[in-house]
């Protein structure tokens, strides 16, 4: 469609072919497993969309969400694909996933074939990250955006080459 025509565009203008090679697999995955999710109430609705640690407040107990200029109509997996994207490089990542998966599945269902979508959907924050650096890359605080989309597009083609093997 026309947002996938602009992000292949910017991604190439700025990363060069064999990115945008990875960024249109990124796109039809992430077609795909929207289809194969659907969008009934059991997996799709008002999601945050950039739900990590760092827009999470905890205060008396509570636990409120901060920063909802990402917030709109996803899929759910989409925001625990977040949070999980931000604990991965963790040495102790597999207890953490398996804390928030728990803690995910005691407020809400969460079936186990559902998981495999978490993947697709990392990749598609990866992608993301990768468009909020170009989107920003004339802001002064952002000189070194070019080094940060360069390792962020080698994530993305390391993790996009591990889904494609995987299917």
């Amino acid at each position: 469609g026309e947002v996938g025509a602009y992000v292949v565009r910017v991604v190439g203008e700025h990363c060069g072919p064999g990115a945008v090679a990875t960024v249109e697999t990124v796109i039809d995955l992430v077609r795909r497993t929207e289809r194969d999710l659907g969008e009934g109430p059991a997996a799709f609705g008002l999601i945050h969309g950039d739900l990590h640690q760092e827009n999470v407040l905890f205060e008396r107990g509570g636990v409120r969400a901060i920063d909802f200029d990402d917030c709109g109509w996803g899929h759910y997996l989409y925001d625990l694909a977040v949070a999980l994207s931000e604990l991965r490089w963790r040495p102790d990542y597999d207890a953490r996933r398996a804390g928030l998966l728990r803690g995910y599945r005691a407020a809400r269902p969460l079936p186990v074939d559902d998981e495999r979508h978490l993947e697709v959907f990392h990749g598609l924050r990866l992608l993301q990250l990768v468009l909020w650096f170009l989107d920003h890359r004339a802001h002064p605080g952002f000189a070194h955006w070019e080094e940060e989309v360069r390792v962020l597009v080698a994530d993305l083609e390391a993790h996009t080459g591990e889904l494609v093997s995987a299917r």
